[in-house]
């Protein structure tokens, strides 16, 4: 009878023989599953110990590396990757067996049938064949005693088998990947070699080309829109320059072929597109098909709009753009190109070209509301870029944007709000950093600071209850201004400034006290100004005079017209208050002292019309507050009061006072026009003869020659009438003498 020992020493030499004929690990495919097992009961002796034999479950598992099957070409970052990764599962290997040496062991044995199945299995045997156990005890003690311990010294023999395959797989892998080092390097040095320059392979566009392409579009052909496409996008290569570094399909060397495939692409893109897509593009179908085509049209259609220059073909495409706006918005970084255009449009083109653009923006707010922040403040700024500079011609350009940015800001008070916060804080720091710093008054007293101040007035003059914590910022920021520099220069800012508080208190029902101001300025207006005669300046486009200039009569009279509108402006403004009687005594005071000190007569009687009215109105607010019931705490019967007031005397002189001086500044305006034209006609044919120099020394040899040749001419006739003349005379003589010869002899006959 065999021991145990003995038959687990062949049962492990076999196996070990098995396993160095093997070079291949089995793939999981060609994996046989484990056959059942088998009742142990039902077994003879032999039967019982060859079942410890030669099963897939006693197998010895291998614990190094599989032999990976050769790797394709790969990257060098892949194969250092998978490399990182062998090496940190080695090194946790390492770690495990160094913390666990016995459950590292049991792991070598594996699929062996290990201590503790042996032990269920004899323990069993007990059980289901007590005959055959008794057989056992009888003559092979041993067996039954058998424990785990036994399988520690076949984990030793395994150990170096699986050893020697670690090592051989290891020289296997360094060998494959040197191979792989030296054929990347050689891809490598074949990359860097530089192509040769293939050649050109576009075709250029025909008229048989373009009329097939109309013919097709006609039937909404996708393909043919592509083509033309491509096409397009030529035409605006070459109508840049034909500086490009994409490969083109097709070449245009005509110019009127540019303008063909223009015209077509604009005509026909938008019915073919609403054909395929719908209303919504990014949903329909087709989407994936026309994606790439229509994002390289979009980007020729945004470039083309920087290389027009005709108003009339501007405004045509920006309509176009309009109308492809559904497709921009489906495109994040073109939409932000659509807008970046349209501003440079809106800030730098002409009049109708400007109405236009400010439209195409409107349907970009409209379609994207989310994009109305970023909108109003690069239209801001555009807005600050183009006013830096007032004149008679750019102040019409720059009221139209002013209105332009005030539609914008109505859309959303909300974030209306947020921008204004942010730009009447910035204006604040710059007037804080003029007071404090001491800086140049220049930085504040300038048009493009004045112009910012026009935008936030007309905002806050038509603005939401949302907006009314502006409102004194903005005041306090304008008062700065007024009081920043007193000279009489500067009048002409001051009078722009208290304008723009007028309005807004106007609009607003705020009172904002600026009697002191006003009067400031009509003091200058005292004592009256003898110097020589000068052309008046158009105190509405300048902000400062010159020292010379400020004691001219022709500046105090330009600075009493405007500041005697403001005074009416804000006494009539005032006659809807129930105590204007109270407020109106100290501006009476002050004008009748004017009045007594000022030696200008028609500075005093305009002044003195402005009294009268004062105290008529103040006489009747007087008379009819006089039956009131109510206190002036009562704000509630004070407001609903004064609406019932009608309109004052001084209030109608006023309207008719503005509508009259208006009538003779437009008159003004168009004599200076008038003025203008000519000096431009003459300046141009002034450039006209600098630019011709040598035909007017022709034209002024030919004219010498002219008067030398009838000077030359006169001076031959004069001495051909004198020459006549003198031969006359001595005919006549010669007669006379002949005469009296014969007469004595005739005489007495």
């Amino acid at each position: 009878m065999l021991t145990l020992t003995t038959l687990i020493g062949m049962m492990v030499s076999t196996s070990d023989k098995k396993k160095r004929k093997r070079k291949k690990v089995d793939t999981p495919a060609q994996k046989k599953t484990a056959p059942p097992t088998e009742d142990l009961s039902n077994l003879d002796a032999d039967d019982f110990m060859a079942s410890f034999g030669d099963d897939e479950e006693t197998k010895l598992p291998k614990r190094g590396k599989t032999k990976a099957a050769k790797p394709s070409k790969a990257k060098k970052a892949k194969l250092q990757k998978s490399n990182n990764l062998e090496t940190a599962n080695k090194a946790d290997h390492s770690l495990d067996e160094e913390e666990n040496p016995q459950q590292s062991k049991n792991k070598k044995v594996g699929g062996l049938t290990s201590g503790k199945a042996v032990m269920e299995g004899l323990s069993k045997l007990e059980e289901t064949d007590a005959d055959f156990y008794k057989f056992l005890q009888q003559n092979d003690p041993e067996l039954l005693n058998f424990s785990g311990d036994d399988s520690e010294d076949l984990s030793e023999d395994d150990d170096s088998d699986v050893e020697a395959e670690e090592d051989s797989q290891s020289d296997e892998n360094e060998e494959k990947t040197t191979e792989e080092n030296d054929e990347e390097i050689v891809e490598e040095e074949e990359e860097n070699i530089p192509a040769e320059p293939a050649a050109s392979t576009s075709t250029p566009i025909t008229k048989q080309l373009l009329k097939k392409w109309e013919l097709d579009l006609k039937r909404n052909s996708l393909p043919s829109w592509r083509q033309l496409c491509k096409a397009f996008q030529a035409a605006v290569v070459t109508a840049k320059g034909g500086d490009t570094e994409e490969e083109l399909k097709y070449t245009i060397i005509d110019p009127d072929m540019v303008n063909k495939v223009i015209m077509l692409s604009l005509g026909c893109t938008c019915e073919v597109l609403k054909h395929h897509l719908g209303d919504n593009p990014t949903s329909s179908p087709k989407w994936a098909k026309v994606k790439m085509s229509l994002k390289s049209y979009l980007t020729s259609l945004t470039e083309l709009l920087s290389l027009l220059t005709s108003n009339d073909v501007l405004c045509a495409v920006m309509r176009h753009c309009k109308a492809m706006l559904p497709y921009y918005a489906a495109f994040s970084r073109l939409i932000k190109k659509y807008v970046k255009e349209h501003i440079m449009v809106w800030g730098s083109k002409a009049e109708l070209s400007r109405v236009v653009a400010f439209t195409c923006l409107q349907a970009v707010v409209r379609k994207i509301p989310t994009f109305l922040e970023d909108l109003l403040k690069k239209m801001y700024v555009e807005y600050t870029k183009c006013s830096k500079m007032m004149s008679p011609k750019s102040r019409d350009v720059i009221l139209l944007m002013r209105n332009c940015l005030l539609e914008m800001f109505k859309i959303n008070p909300s974030v209306t709000y947020t921008t204004g916060f942010l730009y009447i804080r910035q204006l604040a720091v710059t007037l804080r950093s003029v007071i404090v710093n001491k800086k140049d008054v220049e930085t504040v007293y300038n048009w493009q600071f004045v112009n910012c101040l026009h935008v936030w007035v007309g905002v806050l003059a038509e603005c939401d209850a949302c907006l009314n914590p502006l409102i004194f910022p903005l005041i306090q920021v304008m008062m700065g201004v007024l009081k920043l520099h007193n000279s009489p220069c500067f009048f002409p800012l001051h009078l722009h400034t208290m304008r723009m508080l007028l309005h807004l208190a106007s609009q607003t029902n705020k009172h904002i006290p600026l009697i002191h101001p006003l009067l400031g300025v009509l003091e200058f207006c005292v004592v009256l100004h003898k110097s020589p005669a000068t052309k008046p300046i158009d105190l509405t486009c300048v902000l400062r005079v010159t020292k010379g200039y400020k004691k001219t009569k022709a500046y105090q009279d330009g600075v009493f017209d405007l500041v005697y509108e403001l005074l009416l402006n804000y006494t009539s403004q005032l006659t809807a208050s129930i105590s204007f009687p109270e407020v109106s005594f100290p501006i009476s005071v002050w004008l009748k002292k004017f009045n007594k000190r000022c030696n200008n007569p028609k500075y005093t009687s305009q002044v003195r019309v402005v009294l009268d009215k004062m105290e008529v109105v103040a006489r009747d607010v007087s008379v009819r507050r006089s039956s009131v019931s109510f206190s002036p705490k009562d704000l509630d019967l004070v407001t609903q009061w004064e609406s019932e007031l009608p309109e004052s005397a001084l209030a109608k002189y006023f309207g008719n006072w503005l509508k009259i001086h208006r009538s003779v500044q437009a008159k003004e305006e168009e004599n200076a026009a008038e003025e203008n034209s000519e000096d431009e006609e003459e300046e141009k044919v002034e450039e006209e003869e600098e630019s011709s120099p040598k035909k007017k020394k022709k034209s002024k040899t030919k004219l010498k020659s002219e008067k030398g040749a009838s000077e030359v001419s006169e001076e031959l006739s004069e001495s051909k009438a004198v020459v006549l003349n003198g031969t006359k005379k001595k005919k006549k003589k010669k007669e006379k003498n002949e005469k009296s010869d014969v007469a004595p002899e005739t005489a007495p006959e």
